[in-house]
This record gives C-alpha cells, structure tokens and sequence, in this order.
C-alpha cells in the first residue's frame, strides 16, 4: 500500500486519470489477474480448480486476487449452501467483454 500523499500515488493517479487505457491496464495488471479470468472463463471457478491449475499461487495470493477482480466488477462471487458451503465465481458481462482482448493481447505478445 503506498502512502496517499507520495509522489508515486500522485503520479498513479494522474495516469489513471489522464488514459483510460491506463486505468484498464491497472485492473487487470497483477501477476495473476489474467490466468485467474481465463481459468473462470474455461470453467475452473472454484477456489479449489483454480488452486490445481495455479499450484503455485498462495491461498492468500488467490483470495486477495478474487477479491480484486469482484470489486473491480469482472467477476461475482455466487455462494450455494451446500454442506460444506461451496462458493462458485463467474465473469461479468464486463469480464466475458475481457476475453477477447486477453486473446488478443496474447496473440500480439507472439508476433
């Protein structure tokens, strides 16, 4: 977390606010943003699938990154009372939109 008042969080946020691109890039930036959103489209969308297709991301490291992903709306968390509770993730029409555009970046990123 970097102090509201440093010139770091002053520059973030006169990038996120001067380029929307660079407000795009700041939601799904993040070491594990894309893979967890393709894995959820391909319908791995439970914690415990995501943890077998990231065997090496922490628990901490997915939840934290869930969360994110939920509060920036690309996902929504769907909880189903089942013993034990089960909780189900799934993309947003803004998630699905994303889809492409990681198709499309991965695609740029091998020419």
């Amino acid at each position: 977390m970097i102090k509201e008042s440093s010139s770091n969080a002053l520059n973030k946020a006169f990038l996120l606010n001067s380029c929307r691109v660079n407000g795009a890039l700041d939601i799904i930036s993040g070491r594990w943003k894309a893979l967890i959103l393709i894995h959820i489209f391909e319908g791995m969308n439970r914690f415990s699938l995501l943890k077998n297709v990231l065997p090496t991301i922490s628990d901490q490291a997915l939840g934290k990154q869930l969360k994110e992903l939920e509060a920036n709306k690309l996902l929504t968390k769907e909880i189903i009372a089942e013993v034990p509770v089960r909780v189900d993730y799934h993309l947003t029409e803004k998630g699905l939109a994303l889809m492409p555009i990681l198709t499309n970046l991965s695609e740029w990123y091998d020419l």
